[in-house]
């Protein structure tokens, strides 16, 4: 079988706690827990809850974006079995998060794992210390999760990630099952496979340092999690990035050609959703500077009527605020 794997130089030298209360109950409770539904010819996008992934399905094989959990990751494997009969090949990684990564294992056995060149020092970093999309669920600052703390999968199965049985969570056996990528690119990098491409493309950091956009040229359609969302403001800001930083790479992601959006949570979208996403955050920007420059209190911003035009998004309370308050810290720091 011809697999293809071309590194492209560039062309000049959060928490899983917020993105469940940024879901709309539509999301959470009235769609299907796991559902398979096409976007485009041979474009797929698959839901775990609140979590989704895309997989391009080929002659050859499949290239699946994030592999989720273990437990999605063996239902997807018996999906594809079924319904298209050939493996997956390829496993690209949006970023290292344990939540969207951590089912890898179940494809390695077939797939080559890719990701980007900061994924290895980004979960050493959290194994170290602790992962960053769990910390604002770690009420007490202890850089460890007990019962009461745990959320989402962490709490379901809070006795089998508690391996060494001490009734605490660490950074190390929160991120126990995610598997380092077998090939590492750093701006962009192309998959090849059965006559079709797909492209990982390092926008810059934003919510993680090892973020990557997919892009599928042939079906016009992108995939991002975290920092990618359309139809509601940011769930996952500010992670490890300023605002610039998350501005750049939405203005990266956006100078792609595509017509869909599939984010990892959320609903799909078209460019114009993606370019008022963007759009947000500029004005996010504006507001808060302003504020600072002015020397106006969080207080005081918090209780004006800044971004009411986006009252209407389903989950405009509470990350109004929140994107404000993370904001206004960023600048102010």
């Amino acid at each position: 079988m011809r697999k293809t794997i071309k590194i492209v130089a560039p062309a000049a030298a959060l928490s899983l706690a917020v993105f469940l209360q940024g879901c709309t109950q539509e999301d959470a409770v009235e769609t299907p827990a796991r559902n398979i539904v096409q976007l485009a010819e041979d474009l797929y996008r698959i839901q775990d809850d609140t979590h989704f992934t895309i997989a391009l399905v080929t002659p050859e094989g499949i290239i699946l974006g994030d592999p989720l959990n273990a437990d999605a990751a063996m239902w997807m494997r018996e999906e594809f079995e079924a319904r298209f009969g050939v493996p997956v090949r390829y496993v690209l990684f949006s970023h290292s998060h344990w939540d969207h990564a951590a089912g890898a294992r179940v494809f390695d056995d077939t797939a080559t794992l890719i990701g980007h060149a900061n994924y290895p020092s980004v979960v050493a970093d959290a194994i170290a210390t602790f992962p960053i999309q769990v910390t604002l669920v770690d009420s007490n600052g202890d850089q460890r999760l007990d019962r009461e703390e745990a959320s989402g999968d962490l709490a379901t199965a809070f006795d089998e990630y508690d391996t060494d049985g001490d009734g605490f969570l660490n950074g190390g056996e929160i991120l126990a099952d995610v598997m380092m990528p077998e090939v590492l690119y750093d701006e962009r990098a192309t998959i090849a496979l059965g006559g079709k491409t797909v492209e990982l493309i390092h926008p810059g950091p934003n919510h993680s340092t090892d973020a990557a956009v997919l892009f599928f040229p042939e079906q016009r359609a992108i995939y991002g999690v975290d920092f990618l969302n359309v139809k509601r403001l940011a769930l996952g800001f500010p992670g490890t990035g300023t605002l610039d930083e998350w501005i750049h790479s939405l203005k990266t992601v956006e100078a792609l050609d595509f017509d869909i959006v599939s984010p990892g949570h959320s609903s799909t979208g078209t460019k114009a959703d993606f370019i008022a996403y963007r759009q947000f955050f500029e004005d996010l920007r504006a507001v808060v500077t302003e504020a600072v420059e002015s020397g106006a209190t969080l207080e005081d911003l918090l209780a004006s009527d800044a971004l009411a035009e986006y009252g209407d998004l389903p989950n405009y309370d509470p990350q109004r605020n929140r994107n404000i308050e993370d904001a206004y810290g960023l600048m102010t720091q």
